[in-house]
């Protein structure tokens, strides 16, 4: 079974350039962290892992769109490949993944 982290890495394209490090996914995890099934919350002992991974893939690929933020070159040169268009692409995974999160619903 997939892992909260193997999700988010698969959600975000962690290892594609603007990369992420799993010290920055582990980090929107913890951020995004919720109440479990059984109402406890992370700071239990008991607490079973339960994320709003559309958030923390939004929130990634935002992180990934300020990384980009500055690439407004063609590259390689001539190549017809605008870097910018990486930026924008980041951009509307965020607008994806958060619209995903409105739309969540939690059954309990």
């Amino acid at each position: 079974m997939e892992t909260p982290l193997e999700k988010l890495k698969r959600m975000t394209a962690w290892d594609t350039e603007p990369m992420l490090s799993e010290n920055d996914l582990n980090e929107l995890l913890a951020i995004a962290a919720l109440e479990d099934v059984n109402g406890l919350t992370p700071l239990h002992e008991e607490w079973m892992p339960t994320y709003d991974l559309n958030a923390c893939a939004a929130q990634a690929w935002i992180i990934k769109a300020g990384r980009a933020s500055a690439l407004v070159e063609i590259d390689p040169p001539e190549s017809g490949i605008a870097t910018s268009k990486v930026f924008d692409n980041c951009r509307a995974m965020a607008m994806i993944y958060a619209a995903k999160r409105m739309l969540s619903v939690s059954l309990r």
